[in-house]
């Protein structure tokens, strides 16, 4: 029992985490002004932005309904609103995928626009082999795609738990830069995308498809 309410209070930490992180990711496109916006904005496409609310409320909603696919039991007596689950999943996927292409093909740093590009490649390949072993009834092989689709969703919110992480490692390898702790955060802005992907995979492969495999 004691086991189980530790896993269970680790689980909430973490929930709570996440849902921070999402909020924190989403909140200033609520208002739907482009001054607003975290992302510079390219003025060589005209619909940056819509594009860009597109992919920021899809990534959004898929993760928040995405992780109920991998309630326990859910599948087996609520295959209805797990197909359902999944479905709302996946079109978000494809949505934020889709847009995120486009989105990081005009992102202004070529780092951030690898990272942008890499994970929106991701997102449609593991969503799409998601949806294929399912429809081949391949159950096992779509458990463990669904999985990696799922931490490739967590690595914009991943990405800003880990900002701090990096900041430091970043003062500790490279030194404090002239401006201070504010001249430091447009190149950890660029490498944090990566560590939370990096951290997500192998988090994902050694927690969480080693068992189901």
């Amino acid at each position: 029992m004691k086991v189980n309410g530790k896993k269970r209070a680790v689980r909430s930490v973490v929930f709570l985490l996440v849902a921070a992180a999402a909020m924190f990711a989403i909140a200033p496109y609520l208002l739907f002004d482009p001054a607003y916006s975290r992302v510079k904005l390219n003025p060589a496409l005209p619909f940056h932005y819509p594009l860009l609310l597109i992919h920021i409320f899809a990534s959004f909603l898929a993760l928040a309904v995405g992780w109920i696919q991998f309630i326990p039991g859910l599948r087996t007596n609520f295959l209805r609103l797990h197909r359902l689950v999944g479905r709302i999943y996946l079109g978000c996927i494809a949505a934020g995928g889709i847009t995120g292409l486009a989105v990081g093909m005009y992102t202004e740093s070529y780092i951030r626009q690898l990272a942008f590009l890499a994970l929106a490649v991701l997102w449609l390949i593991t969503g799409w082999k998601g949806y294929r072993t399912i429809r081949r009834g391949e159950v096992r092989d779509h458990q463990i795609w669904m999985l990696r689709s799922y931490a490739v969703t967590l690595v914009a919110a991943t990405a800003r738990l880990v900002t701090p992480l990096c900041l430091l490692a970043y003062m500790a390898l490279q030194g404090a830069p002239d401006g201070g702790v504010k001249a430091a955060i447009a190149p950890v802005l660029e490498a944090n995308i990566w560590v939370g992907l990096v951290l997500n995979v192998l988090l994902c492969e050694w927690l969480f498809v080693r068992r189901v495999r």
